[in-house]
Formats: C-alpha cells, structure tokens, sequence
C-alpha cells in the first residue's frame, strides 16, 4: 500500500472515530458522512474497508487497543495482576458509556469470528504468568476473561437478574471485573493451575 493510500485510510479511520466519540447511535453515522469529512468518495471508503460495519469496528478496535498498549507500555508502578485489573476496569468502563456501540462492536467481533480482541490481552497475562502456562494456555485464559465481559455487555438485564450486579454502576461493574480476575488469582496472590 502507498503512503498517500495509507494516510487516505488512516484519516478515513480517524475521521469514523471522531463520529463515534460525538454521537450514542452508530446508526446514525453513515460512509457518506465519514466520505463528506475526509473528502473522499463513498466509493473509496468502500473499497479500503467493504462495509460500515468492517470501517467502525476497525475504528472503536483501535481504541480499545490504544488503552490496552498504554497499560502494556505505562510505567504505573503496578504489579502485573493489578496492571492487568486496572486495565481491564478501564475497557468495560470505556464499554459501558455507550451500550449501543458495545452491542455493535461485540456483536461484529461475534459474528466475524476474528477473535483478535483476546489476544491484545496476551502481553499483559505474559507479564503475570511468565513461563508458567504456554502461549495456548495464555489465549484460552484471555478468553475466559473476555467472554463472560462480553455476555453481560450483550444482555446487560438478564446479567443483572442473572448475577444482581447492574453493570451501568461503576461499583458493581469493577466488582465485576474484581471477581474475574480473582478468579484467575489465588487470593494469597498464586496463579492458578488453570
């Protein structure tokens, strides 16, 4: 790919992810808006990306990644676990402003069967776990985070009658959060034969 084609697809990108930070419904953002920002043709955003939904799931994907790498790469004089649970905290906090666009996006990642989300998580379980559990074990693991976030993202109301935690209170989403890590770590700190 060319730079110029690169720059062209990277504004496209950044112009689909302003949209989404200022409007609550995906539905109303539509290629011919993101086209009229860039000042490209629907034509071109259709051929860089095949569809809207493939162009807005890249687009909140690169911010969800954006706050993965910053705690992958931020000294916060963390310890791996809480680095990982602070982490964590942050993305359903991200998910949670806005549960059309998490239904979307989770419902995108579903259906298109990439499964990528999961392993941007990898780096940080490394951290914890070290050489303890192979990189099979490590992408197994990020799963059994995500999934159960992902669920109670896609039925928030059937979550709160299944488990009683409302997941639009920040308390009781971090709680949330809290017992699936814990999950994942023995409370005097050992990792989990998992």
């Amino acid at each position: 790919m060319r730079i110029a084609e690169r720059d062209t697809r990277q504004s496209i990108i950044d112009t689909a992810r302003a949209l989404l930070n200022e409007t609550d419904d995906v539905d109303k953002i539509t290629v011919r808006m993101i086209a009229e920002r860039v000042g490209v043709g629907v034509g071109l955003i259709n051929y860089h990306f095949k569809s809207k939904e493939n162009l807005l799931s890249i687009a909140i994907g690169d911010v969800m990644l954006d706050t993965i790498r910053s705690f992958s790469t931020d000294d916060l004089n963390l310890n791996p676990v809480e680095k990982f649970r602070s982490m964590m905290k942050e993305l359903v906090d991200i998910g949670s402003g806005n549960a059309k666009l998490m239904h979307f996006v989770l419902s995108c990642e579903i259906t298109g069967s990439s499964m990528q989300t999961p392993l941007h998580l990898i780096p940080l379980l490394k951290e914890i776990y070290g050489n303890k559990k192979d990189d099979v074990q490590l992408r197994i693991l990020a799963m059994q985070i995500l999934d159960p976030i992902q669920l109670a993202a896609l039925n928030p109301v059937t979550f709160h009658m299944y488990s009683g935690m409302d997941l639009q209170d920040p308390e009781q989403r971090h709680r949330f959060v809290d017992i699936l890590i814990d999950n994942m770590i023995d409370p005097d700190g050992e990792k989990r034969g998992i």
